[in-house]
């Protein structure tokens, strides 16, 4: 039996690291060590007694038999701390983006590859139920060669300082470079403030990958209702995601001119399947997935640079401001270390 990862969560002050510490305590491949945040009490109130509290982030740095190094938000993570803990030879987990810009996390990657570290961070969007089966459609071949992607995200106006681009485009992105498995080569958007805001209030974006796969994304806060919507086109099947139809998130409708097998059905084009998928949490998934990577001793074949799909966002970003100019993206570095699981794991 293998020796359980011991992990220290950084839970700051707002109490949100309280159920990303118990998913690890109650998970039988992690031994809880640490809970750092500033709020004083005693070592192993609610945990085990092998978990020890401090508000000195140092002292996981210095302990020589804690593994992992947990943060409960991006804002945790940032102003060094993982970078610390990575230059520290800990495992480093991320409950949220890995960091505010492309370049901090370029240097996270390349910390964690020249240290041998694992480095994951946590994006809920990506291990839905629906996202998951996805994938494993699109690994077999089941759509055909895909053509395009075309995905739209609407919210309801709100609030008048909301970034249509971040707020809603980010999620987006990331869902479908994760499903395509690879990375664009340039992007372009074009973006209209229709009320006035310094910010547009809505966005048609395109991106441009070397296979000839195109993307378009529509974001917007002026539809008047709130959609999460995804299609993956392909020669014989078209996926749809929906997020907004949890138990129904995933449908496929046949493309193929012929009758074909499908999942053990014979379907001909115009068929529509669909899928009734259980929800699930995604935390304690992500919690497992990262103590099996740390714990695996071979290659990891899943997982994508963490700084990909925010290069992505600053490109479509400066595109914009730059009235819909062609924005070149650089391959990420470090992009063939499979030991980087950006966002979640296979």
């Amino acid at each position: 039996m293998r020796t359980p990862v011991t992990v220290g969560v950084v839970c700051g002050v707002s109490g949100l690291g309280a159920t990303l510490a118990r998913a690890f305590d109650e998970l039988p491949q992690s031994t809880l060590r640490w809970i750092c945040d500033e709020a004083p009490r005693i070592a192993s109130v609610g945990y085990g007694p092998a978990t020890a509290w401090t508000s000195d982030f140092d002292e996981l740095l210095q302990d020589e038999d804690l593994d992992a190094v947990v943060f409960a938000s991006s804002e945790l993570a940032g102003s060094g701390r993982a970078l610390a803990a990575l230059a520290a030879d800990k495992h480093v987990f991320v409950d949220g983006p890995l960091a505010s810009g492309s370049s901090e996390a370029d240097e996270l990657v390349a910390a964690a590859a020249k240290r041998n570290r694992h480095l994951m961070a946590h994006s809920p969007a990506l291990l839905r139920p629906g996202v998951l089966r996805l994938h494993r459609l699109i690994d077999r071949g089941a759509l055909g060669e895909i053509f395009y992607v075309h995905a739209r995200r609407y919210a309801l106006r709100g609030e008048q300082d909301r970034n249509v681009l971040w707020d809603l485009g980010a999620d987006t992105i990331a869902t479908v470079l994760d499903l395509l498995g690879d990375e664009p080569v340039e992007a372009h958007a074009s973006g209209v403030s229709y009320l006035g805001r310094q910010a547009p209030d809505v966005i048609f974006a395109k991106l441009e990958f070397a296979t000839g796969i195109g993307v378009y994304v529509h974001l917007s806060c002026l539809e008047g209702e709130t959609a999460d919507h995804i299609s993956v086109v392909g020669s014989e099947a078209t996926a749809v995601l929906d997020a907004t139809e949890p138990e129904h998130e995933l449908s496929i409708f046949v493309n193929g001119p012929t009758p074909a097998e499908f999942d053990d059905l014979t379907v001909e084009q115009g068929d529509k399947v669909s899928f009734r998928l259980p929800a699930e949490d995604s935390l304690p998934v992500a919690c497992a997935r990262f103590l099996t990577a740390v714990r695996s001793q071979s290659e990891i074949p899943y997982g994508r640079e963490a700084s990909t799909a925010l290069a992505v966002i600053e490109a479509l970003d400066l595109s914009c401001a730059n009235r819909g100019t062609i924005e070149a993206i650089a391959a990420r570095p470090g992009r063939i270390e499979q030991n980087v699981i950006a966002f979640r794991a296979r």
